[in-house]
């Protein structure tokens, strides 16, 4: 196994505790919380990577929730080998509870998935997905794990879907707060380029972007591209919202 899996967030191991017990009441064993960006159409936008959430980016995450060691070591082997030909993994999972179909476990592949699956005592896996109020293009991602056959835990989740929604809406309230510089996806997946991140301390101090362009030896036009396309990311509407943004989401001191 690679050196590089991703590290739990700085989380009260308390409250981490409380979300799985609270979980494990309706048959969820696992979890692991991060914030994740919408699927859509690929594009030349600096997540397109995410969007798609091709694995070999996934796995790059330097940091989230988990309610176990285990599920931590399971979440890397699982992009590592078996996400790319799992296609429950790249469906469009809608907002709220999805429980994803059972894998195809036939061949040489699919046997081996199977018995990762059966290490780790899976029988049924999928998502719970909620909104953030940072960018309109994230998601708050629940991604939890069952002994249990689909159905019955499908039926668990539609029993008390209101009751669940509620209750990881707040951990996933709480989550974020506590961790949010670290989760964000721009810091979490390496989404920015030094360069960009320097333009955008040097704005935070003050300097015009003549200035900024002339410390670092560029255009004027090419320090102003990189300040657009950091409000488009942040959704920020002008630069006094884009340094306010930076700093409440750690990505500037």
């Amino acid at each position: 196994m690679s050196s590089t899996l991703s590290q739990s967030c700085d989380i009260d191991p308390e409250v981490v505790q409380q979300a799985r017990n609270y979980l494990a009441r309706f048959g969820i064993t696992e979890f692991f919380y991060g914030i994740t960006t919408k699927v859509m159409i690929p594009s030349l936008h600096q997540f397109k990577k995410l969007r798609r959430r091709i694995p070999q980016e996934m796995i790059k995450a330097k940091c989230g929730v988990y309610s176990s060691e285990a599920i931590l070591r399971f979440r890397h082997q699982y992009l590592q080998h078996f996400a790319s030909s799992d296609e429950a993994y790249f469906n469009k999972h809608p907002m709220g509870v999805s429980v994803w179909q059972d894998p195809d476990l036939s061949g040489a592949k699919g046997e081996q998935f199977g018995r990762l699956l059966a290490e780790y005592g899976i029988r049924s896996r999928g998502v719970w997905h909620l909104p953030v109020r940072y960018h309109p293009d994230w998601l708050a991602a629940f991604v939890y794990f069952s002994d249990l056959p689909r159905e019955q835990l499908l039926a668990n989740l539609k029993e008390h879907e209101a009751e669940i929604e509620h209750q990881l809406t707040l951990y996933a309230s709480y989550f974020n707060e506590q961790c949010i510089a670290s989760i964000n996806p721009i810091a979490n997946f390496n989404c920015l380029s030094e360069r960009a991140l320097q333009i955008l301390r040097l704005t935070a101090e003050g300097f015009s972007s003549e200035e900024v362009a002339e410390q670092l030896s560029l255009t004027e036009s090419g320090v102003n591209y990189h300040l657009d396309r950091l409000k488009e990311l942040l959704n920020a509407r002008n630069r006094a919202q884009l340094i306010s943004m930076a700093h409440t989401l750690g990505l500037i001191d």
